[in-house]
């Protein structure tokens, strides 16, 4: 190791344990900031992989009247069998539907006593070959004979999707405003350093050091403190990753839920981002704070 690199090493290892509080400060917001940033883009990433699953399996339930006859029934039912938009039908009876109703509200006894066959409608569950054909369908079938409603599970699922990436939008901000923090902390740490520094580095411009090479160790403790925060941050989503998603992962099984993988893909963003940070903070801070 050459004696540039050595200096190099001392001088951040000095500014390191000189400024040991403020520095674990500045990587405890760190790590908070990039793991809400890691947080909600994974959550963007669990959204995505479920919207993406059902709403490809979303049905539109054709509600039929009491009022309509069999062969109006069977006619509505050949004419969805030929629709070129229709992947397939199934007709589902009053006793079918109060069946499938009784396996959804089991644990609910009085709700249970107070729903009979004759209450719940006989419809047709209709697979789409495109899902976001729905508005083909509602315009040829609402007003066929004997049909009550047409209903798109994609209303549900859009109250629901809405939820999580208002959720998502939610962490992305308060990370933002996290990182504006630890921006700030990061920029007062370094001027901190470099003004009880000042005499140290005033000689070696006298001596003729470059501007770069003076200011370069207290960048280096910057970028320090933000990979070790974002490194700090990889490994809580990690953890996070297996007591949470893992367990809810054997708990449902018809939800595919984010991996490794996504988690690993999301921390050289994290590396990337607070290292960034951590510079351009340093950088701004030795240009208003440290005249050499």
């Amino acid at each position: 190791m050459g004696p540039r690199w050595r200096y190099l090493g001392v001088e951040l290892a000095i500014g390191l344990r000189r400024n040991h509080l403020m520095t674990i400060a500045t990587i405890v917001t760190v790590t908070v900031s990039l793991t809400l940033l890691g947080a909600g883009l994974l959550v963007n990433k669990q959204v995505n992989l479920a919207r993406d699953l059902f709403f490809d399996q979303i049905e539109v339930s054709i509600f039929l009247q009491d009022s309509m006859s069999d062969a109006q029934r069977a006619s509505l039912e050949n004419e969805l069998a030929v629709n070129p938009v229709v992947e397939s039908v199934v007709y589902e009876s009053k006793e079918q539907a109060y069946e499938h109703f009784q396996e959804l509200f089991a644990e609910d006894e009085d709700l249970l006593a107070a729903v009979t066959p004759e209450v719940l409608p006989a419809s047709f569950r209709v697979s789409l070959v495109d899902p976001e054909k729905f508005d083909v369908i509602a315009s040829q079938y609402a007003n066929y004979p004997g049909v009550d409603e047409v209903s798109d599970q994609r209303e549900v699922l859009d109250r629901f999707f809405r939820v999580m990436d208002a959720f998502r939008n939610g962490a992305l901000a308060v990370a933002l405003l996290q990182l504006v923090a630890a921006a700030a902390l990061i920029s007062n740490t370094i001027r901190v350093t470099a003004f009880a520094r000042r005499e140290q580095t005033g000689i070696m411009k006298l001596v003729g050091a470059t501007n770069w090479y003076i200011r370069l160790p207290f960048l280096l403790e910057g970028v320090l403190a933000g990979l070790v925060g974002a490194l700090a941050a990889g490994g809580l989503l990690l953890l996070a990753k297996r007591l949470l998603i893992d367990a809810l992962r054997s708990e449902i099984f018809f939800i595919p839920f984010i991996g490794t993988r996504d988690v690993l893909a999301v921390i050289p963003l994290l590396l990337v981002t607070g290292a960034g940070i951590a510079a351009v903070a340093s950088f701004l801070a030795l240009r208003r704070f440290l005249d050499v």
